[in-house]
């Protein structure tokens, strides 16, 4: 009877405890929240995190570098588009800036003062260019425009260029100072001197036949008021070797400012200003005519 009795104590407590153990199980989930499905979620999320880490780790470069890619074709394609823009905005500039070069030259030329003296200047454009066989050059002003044989040529900073030795109507052609066969009477300081060009090159020789005092590389050549041709006071180069009288004369070169081949616009001037005047009030008499009183009769030729 004891033994039966045992065994009927037994079976309840069995119940009894695991009733308990699951009501402890049930609380010990809820108090973390998660329930069941919870509990399996991030039991799951657990063991995936290390292949999820695994494989960022492996795609993100690849994503990366596609990104990158489709970045340098896209920046690729917007560089040839600014090049060309760039090309375009820069033939734009250059050719604004020859533009304003042109104008520039052109409010120098009506600027020129050739010693406060009234000296007609007519710009022209250089449209045959020289070569180095011949410097003479066309300019696109002729006879109809005011030109005429023996005028003289200066560029837009009023440096000596040549002379007119052949026009037409509506152009004329310049010969340099350094092809010319004819000297220029010029000033070195207070010395009067005779510049010539020299075959083969730009240079040209100076001499001077009555020199008192030694001549300074870098000094100024000016035109001189015994020139026939230019205006006096007109820059035309720079010594290029210092001299010294010999036997009352000296010679050296010269380096003419002006170089023909550069040259795009001229001015031609007005020289002397009263040609006819200066030509013929010395070699012709003053004409006088008397007009008979009337009812007289003028003498014959024959002095009747």
């Amino acid at each position: 009877m004891a033994i039966r009795e045992a065994g009927d104590r037994t079976l309840p407590t069995f119940i009894s405890l695991l009733v308990v153990g699951l009501l402890l199980m049930t609380f010990d989930v809820r108090l973390e929240g998660g329930g069941v499905v919870a509990s399996l979620r991030n039991g799951t999320q657990a063991l995936l995190s290390p292949v999820q880490r695994a494989a960022a780790f492996v795609v993100a470069p690849v994503a990366d570098i596609v990104e990158t890619l489709g970045a340098l074709a896209s920046l690729r394609e917007e560089n040839q588009a600014l090049r060309g823009q760039l090309a375009s905005t820069q033939a734009e500039l250059a050719g604004i800036q020859g533009k304003l070069a042109r104008l520039e030259i052109l409010e120098s030329l009506y600027g020129l003062r050739l010693d406060e003296l009234e000296v007609g200047r007519t710009p022209a454009n250089v449209i045959g260019r020289p070569d180095g066989f011949d410097l003479a050059f066309i300019i696109d002003k002729g006879t109809s425009d005011g030109i005429a044989l023996g005028q003289p040529v200066i560029d837009s900073f009023g440096y000596v260029v040549g002379t007119i030795v052949d026009v037409t109507g509506g152009s004329a052609i310049v010969v340099p100072i350094m092809a010319s066969r004819n000297g220029v009477a010029v000033v070195v300081g207070v010395q009067v001197g005779n510049l010539v060009s020299q075959p083969g090159t730009n240079d040209m020789a100076l001499d001077i036949f009555e020199a008192r005092e030694p001549v300074i590389e870098g000094d100024e050549v000016r035109t001189s008021a015994l020139s026939g041709v230019f205006p006096a006071g007109l820059p035309v180069g720079q010594v290029l070797r210092s001299a010294a009288p010999e036997s009352a004369s000296l010679a050296t070169v010269v380096r003419p400012y002006v170089q023909p081949e550069h040259l795009q616009v001229v001015v031609v001037l007005a020289w002397p200003p009263t040609p006819v005047v200066a030509t013929t009030t010395t070699s012709l008499p003053e004409e006088t005519t008397t007009i008979p009183e009337e009812g007289t009769t003028a003498p014959d030729a024959g002095g009747e």
